[in-house]
C-alpha cells in the first residue's frame, strides 16, 4: 500500500474536523445552518428600526440595510472567529492523540468553517436586501473582497493569541468575550466614520476594524468618502496578528497539549 502524502494527510485531517465541527455546531439545532443567518438579521433589523424612528433611511449613501450588513455581519464574523479558536484545543483534545491531528489544525478549522459560513451569511444578506428592491450596486467587488480577506487574516492571528491564552491560562481568558463586546459600539458597526467629529475621528481610526468595515461598504459606491482610511494600516494589523500568533502558538503548542 502507497503510503499517502504529507499535504494528503493534512487535507484528510482537516476534512474531518470540518465534519465533525459541522455536525456538533449545526446538527443539534432543527434549523441547522438558517441559525447562522438569525442572529445579523434580527440586529440589522432592530438598528433599521432605530434609524428609521430616527428620519433615516440610509447612511453614507448606501441604503440602511446594505449599509448595516456590511458593518454588523462582518463583525459578528471576527467575534465569532475569536469565540470560535479560543476553545479550539478543548474541545478536540481526545482528538489530540492521534499524531496526524496538530494543535493548529484545530484552530484552522475552526477558522475555515467560521470564514466559510460567515461569507454565506453575508453573501445571502445582501443578495436579499437586493431582492427586496433596495439599490445595491457593486462597484468594486476585489475592494470587498481583499478588505474581507485582511479581516479575516486579523480575526485569525487573534485567535490564536487568545487562544492560546485560554487555553494556558482559562481564568485569564474568561475576561476576552468581555473585553470585545464594546468593540462593536466603536467599530462603524451601525455608523460610518465620517459622520463623527475630528477628534472622535482621530481616536477611532486607530481601530483596524473601521478600515476594514467602512472599505467594504466603499465597494458599493463610487461617492463612498475613504479619505480618512488606509489599506496599508489594515494590512499591517492583520501581518502583524497573524504572524504573532503564529509565534505564540508555536512558541506554547507542546504546554497546551498538557494543559
Amino acid at each position: 500500500m502507497q503510503a499517502r502524502s504529507p499535504l494528503k494527510i493534512q487535507i484528510a485531517v482537516l476534512h474531518a474536523l470540518l465534519i465533525r465541527e459541522l455536525k456538533t455546531r449545526f446538527g443539534s439545532y432543527r434549523l441547522g445552518m438558517a441559525w447562522a443567518f438569525i442572529e445579523p438579521i434580527l440586529q440589522i433589523a432592530v438598528f433599521m428600526g432605530l434609524f428609521y424612528f430616527g428620519g433615516r433611511d440610509s447612511v453614507g449613501g448606501l441604503e440602511l440595510p446594505l449599509f448595516l450588513a456590511t458593518g454588523i455581519a462582518p463583525f459578528l464574523y471576527f467575534q465569532k472567529v475569536i469565540n470560535q479558536c479560543m476553545n479550539a484545543v478543548t474541545a478536540n483534545t481526545n482528538l489530540l492523540i492521534y499524531r496526524q491531528v496538530r494543535v493548529f489544525d484545530t484552530f484552522l478549522t475552526r477558522f475555515l468553517l467560521e470564514a466559510i459560513t460567515s461569507f454565506i451569511v453575508l453573501a445571502g444578506i445582501i443578495t436579499a436586501t437586493w431582492w427586496l428592491g433596495y439599490e445595491v450596486n457593486f462597484v468594486n467587488t476585489l475592494i470587498f473582497i481583499y478588505a474581507y480577506i485582511l479581516l479575516s487574516i486579523l480575526a485569525f492571528g487573534l485567535g490564536l493569541i487568545f487562544g492560546t491564552v485560554n487555553t494556558l491560562f482559562p481564568e485569564i481568558g474568561k475576561f476576552i468575550p468581555t473585553l470585545l463586546r464594546p468593540l462593536m459600539f466603536i467599530s462603524c458597526t451601525f455608523f460610518t466614520i465620517n459622520d463623527l467629529p475630528s477628534d472622535a475621528q482621530s481616536i477611532l481610526l486607530w481601530n483596524p476594524l473601521i478600515h476594514a468595515f467602512e472599505f467594504m461598504r466603499s465597494s458599493f459606491s463610487y461617492d463612498y468618502n475613504t479619505s480618512l482610511l488606509s489599506l496599508e494600516y489594515l494590512e499591517v494589523w492583520a501581518l502583524m496578528s497573524l504572524t504573532l500568533g503564529l509565534l505564540v502558538l508555536r512558541a506554547n503548542w507542546r504546554r497546551m497539549l498538557t494543559s
